[in-house]
């Protein structure tokens, strides 16, 4: 089984469980499942998923509710399983801010999201190395990490 976690998208991946808590459609025909996203625990079995995906989800859970969320999706992972994770890198936003780069009106949409939404509030923030520790802790070996201007992308395995 493949996951790919989004919250308020509309970009679903064909082959994958979509679960949106937002988007999502509680039954029938839908593209998304709604289901709360920090424990997937009646829709997947622990070991059970070959990989999941959750691009830019953890910034819109508060930091405990992102490390509860973390582990639930660790232990959903087959030996091999692979987990695609990622978010704002707080770290190089500040330091882009601070450089001038980024204006402030750009800076608080991107550290409080875009309010466009009821649900577009970013609740919590993460670097790259932060969420590293944070992976190598549940177990996972890190394959691939990346920044690609503020947003930031962690590729994991669990051995």
């Amino acid at each position: 089984m493949k996951i790919n976690i989004t919250v308020g998208s509309s970009h679903f991946i064909n082959g994958y469980l979509n679960i949106d808590p937002i988007t999502g459609q509680d039954g029938g025909e839908a593209q998304a499942i709604k289901a709360d996203i920090r424990n997937l625990d009646d829709l997947v079995m622990d070991s059970e998923c070959h990989e999941i995906i959750a691009e830019d989800v953890l910034d819109f859970l508060e930091k405990e509710d992102a490390k509860i969320a973390l582990s639930n999706w660790a232990r959903k992972l087959r030996h091999k399983g692979k987990i695609i994770v990622g978010g704002t890198d707080i770290h190089e936003t500040c330091k882009q801010f601070f450089h001038k780069v980024i204006p402030l009106e750009d800076f608080n949409k991107i550290i409080h999201g875009t309010l466009e939404n009821p649900w577009e509030v970013k609740l919590s923030h993460n670097t790259l190395l932060g969420l590293q520790e944070e992976l190598e802790g549940l177990g996972i070996k890190i394959l691939k990490r990346r920044i690609n201007g503020l947003n930031m992308v962690i590729e994991g395995e669990r051995p």
